[in-house]
Parts: structure tokens; C-alpha cells; sequence
């Protein structure tokens, strides 16, 4: 009996496709898997920061406004911030009435010194309104559609929720690599975007229903939009898509309110303190 060694297939082992697509492709997997996972992580870091008790939270940050520091205070900029400020409040504390907030979950506004017209809520219930935005409100009821805006993340938890899921997701990707740090950035940015467009939904709608229930409808709710449209377009903002945008559209967001306000039948009141400075 004689054995010999049967031919083998050379190839039979050797990819038939190039070197490089092959690559391309197992790092495409591992890049879905790490958005899969950051995605878990952000959603769960989320809702497990939202079960801190609302009285640690002000405890942990006292009277620190957390993002603030991007503006400079304005309470003592001009003689009537004082005034603008107590007007602010009461009319935070109006909607908080309104709009069901806990009385355990006090709310505290602020006023910055920046000309960019914006506002945003922050953790322990501090919410911050820059001059640019209260001295372009048309109106009284537009002002409180953005505060109602704000009380309303400040309801739902939303910073924290936001501040938990970026510490998961960073936390999650430095077990992994080892370098979280860097990674986190572009990830955690990237899994939240959908997040947060449905969060401002949310707090649109929130807001929508505090305008009603504090003035009776929504009139003037679509001049905030307006005012922000302009903004963007004197200076030269580009029109970001709303798939990577945090926020919904502006157009989006007009038409909605602009249809929330279609059947007020009084005008909106005029702000009661002066915005000139």
C-alpha cells in the first residue's frame, strides 16, 4: 500500500477580497458595537440618575450655577438687573405653580451678561437667561414660554439625567480602552443627539401647556422662534440639520407654535420691566 499527500488548495485560506475592505469592515462591526454599547450605557447612566433624590442633587452643586461660567454674572452689570431679576423669578415661580413642579424642587433664575440670546437649565434647579435673550422678547408671554421651557428640564431631570449618561458612557468606555477620556467626547455626543431633540420635544410641549394654563392660551408663543431665526440669520449661523441638531428645527418649531396660538384671541403682554439697559 503506498500513501502520498493529496494535492492542497493554496487559496483555500486567502480572503477574496482586498486586504483593506476587509479592514474597513470589521472596523465599521466594532464601531456599530461601540455605539450600541455607549447607547445602553448613556440611556441606563440616564434613568439611573434621574432616581437621585432632587435635594442631594442641590446639596451637591450648593449655589454653584454649573455652565454659567461661559458668561459673566449680570447681577450687579446694571441698576435694574436687580429688578429684571426679581421679575424673572416671580414669573418662574408662576409657571412652576402652574406646571406642577414639586414644592421640594425650588427653582432659582439667573441673569448673564452675553448678548447671544439664549437660556438653559442646569443642575439644582438654576436656570440662566442671558440679556440678549430677555431684552429681544416681544413679549411677556414669550419670555415665559422659554422659562416654562427650562422648568420643564428642570422637572424631568433632564440635566442630571444628561450629566449621568455622559459619566456612564465615559466611565463604560474606559473599562474597555482605557481611554474613555478621549472617546467619550465624539461617542457620547453622537448617542445623545437623539436624546435630546426628543427631551426639547418634550419640554416644548411641557411649555406649551404652562403658557396655557398660567395665561390662558399660547399667544406670543411663536415670537420666540422668530426672534431666534433672526438671531441666527444677522449673524450668519448656518441652518444645522435637524439629525444633528440637539434641538428640533426652527421651522419645525414655529409652525408649532404658531399653530398653538392660532386661536388665542387677546394680545400678548407687553414685559414689565424695561429691557434697555
Amino acid at each position: 500500500m503506498q500513501y502520498e499527500n493529496p494535492p492542497v488548495d493554496h487559496d483555500v485560506n486567502v480572503s477574496r477580497e482586498s486586504v483593506p475592505a476587509e479592514f474597513l469592515r470589521l472596523c465599521a462591526g466594532l464601531a456599530i458595537i461601540l455605539l450600541a454599547l455607549a447607547a445602553v450605557l448613556y440611556v441606563a447612566g440616564g434613568w439611573l440618575a434621574r432616581c437621585v433624590p432632587f435635594s442631594f442633587e442641590q446639596r451637591l452643586v450648593g449655589e454653584r450655577v454649573v455652565g454659567i461660567e461661559l458668561y459673566e454674572r449680570a447681577d450687579v452689570k446694571h441698576a435694574r438687573d436687580a429688578e429684571r431679576i426679581a421679575y424673572l423669578q416671580a414669573l418662574v415661580d408662576r409657571l412652576a405653580s402652574r406646571m406642577q413642579v414639586p414644592r421640594d424642587m425650588p427653582l432659582r433664575v439667573h441673569l448673564a451678561d452675553s448678548d447671544v440670546p439664549n437660556a438653559f437649565a442646569t443642575l439644582g434647579g438654576h436656570i440662566v437667561v442671558t440679556r440678549g435673550l430677555y431684552r429681544r422678547m416681544p413679549s411677556e408671554n414669550a419670555l415665559a414660554l422659554v422659562l416654562a421651557h427650562e422648568i420643564a428640564h428642570v422637572r424631568e431631570r433632564d440635566p442630571i439625567s444628561s450629566v449621568g449618561g455622559g459619566a456612564s458612557v465615559a466611565l463604560g468606555l474606559a473599562l474597555l480602552s482605557g481611554d474613555g477620556e478621549s472617546l467619550m467626547p465624539q461617542i457620547g455626543q453622537l448617542v445623545s443627539l437623539g436624546y435630546s431633540r426628543n427631551a426639547e420635544t418634550r419640554a416644548d410641549t411641557a411649555a406649551l401647556d404652562g403658557l396655557r394654563r398660567t395665561y390662558g392660551d399660547a399667544r406670543g408663543a411663536d415670537g420666540v422662534f422668530d426672534v431666534l431665526s433672526g438671531y441666527r440669520r444677522e449673524s450668519g449661523m448656518p441652518d444645522v440639520p435637524t439629525l444633528l441638531s440637539t434641538h428640533p428645527s426652527d421651522r419645525t418649531r414655529i409652525e408649532r407654535m404658531r399653530a398653538a396660538a392660532k386661536h388665542a384671541h387677546s394680545k400678548a403682554i407687553p414685559l414689565r420691566i424695561s429691557v434697555a439697559d
